[in-house]
């Protein structure tokens, strides 16, 4: 059975004109506090978008307890900044943690592994900058929700320096169409099967997930994640999501290489459910705790 708000959520999403009237919709009720909007060099060299929001929590503070550099999702080939508002407003008023939201080239013009490349000069561009801007870099955890969530898992498993934390919403972790939720929310729930293997091809059109494991993290040998040292890691996920299972898989993978793991699979609830909390209630209770989990990390 589907919770409070998420058929009448679908509904809504669907009657769209364009993705900045669904962005302004979705991010109704939150307060932009101080937000800034920021560039940073990608790393093909030209500048891509990003967006700062500071913790309310930072006022009357030097600095915040920490930054979470966020991801958006959309399939490697959508999404936007504007797009997570709510979910970066909310996690950021709650946590006492800056969130930096950045952008990234999309496919089909910019398939693997440019987007992640991006994500890459983002972390850098963070890391060398981040203390001249009055950030806290001394913990930094990185965070992104479906193909962001792939993005900053696999840009975690390849960093040279620790991080503090790592915060997914339902990842792509698999390209395994087969999983039990893959079977049973293949159609009518959002996101489908089908949609999901066209925006696998668009991002790896070579299939190089085949021998590629940043592509599909699951399939990282566990020694690998190992020697890695991953942070604690929160990951949740959607009950009625074909994506479900590369959760559930990923949380079982990342502990058997020794990784603090808390996954949470809300019930009742699909894809992309995070910033939809004007319709559902639970997607702002689950925001509420992703900022516990970051709360925890301090």
């Amino acid at each position: 059975m589907l919770a409070e708000g998420v058929a009448e959520a679908q509904q809504t999403n669907a009657g769209f004109a364009s993705p900045d009237a669904a962005a302004e919709y979705w991010a109704h009720g939150t307060q932009d506090t101080d937000e800034r909007t920021l560039s940073f060099a990608g790393a093909d060299g030209n500048m891509r978008e990003a967006r700062l929001y500071p913790t309310a929590a930072r006022r009357g503070k030097a600095t915040s307890d920490g930054t979470l550099l966020f991801i958006h999702g959309g399939g490697w080939a959508g999404g936007s900044i504007p797009l997570n508002h709510r979910a970066c407003r909310l996690i950021s008023a709650q946590s006492g943690w800056d969130v930096l939201s950045i952008s990234y080239r999309l496919a089909p013009d910019h398939p693997y592994p440019a987007g992640l490349e991006d994500c890459r000069a983002a972390y850098r561009w963070l890391r060398a900058s981040g203390r001249a801007n009055g950030w806290n870099i001394d913990r930094i955890a990185l965070g992104g929700a479906s193909a962001g969530g792939n993005l900053a898992l696999s840009l975690a498993l390849s960093l040279d320096y620790a991080i503090s934390g790592l915060l997914l919403f339902y990842p792509v972790t698999s390209d395994d169409f087969g999983t039990d939720s893959y079977t049973r929310y293949a159609e009518g729930f959002g996101l489908g099967r089908a949609r999901m293997q066209e925006l696998f091809d668009l991002y790896d059109p070579g299939k190089r997930r085949a021998t590629d494991a940043a592509i599909t993290p699951l399939s990282t040998p566990v020694e690998v994640i190992r020697a890695a040292a991953l942070p604690p890691t929160s990951i949740i996920a959607a009950e009625c999501d074909v994506l479900a299972d590369d959760s559930r898989k990923m949380a079982l993978r990342l502990q058997d290489a020794g990784v603090p793991v808390d996954l949470h699979i809300e019930p009742g609830v699909t894809h992309g459910f995070i910033n939809r909390g004007r319709l559902i209630p639970a997607a702002d209770a689950c925001l509420t705790r992703a900022a516990t989990y970051l709360e925890s990390l301090t």
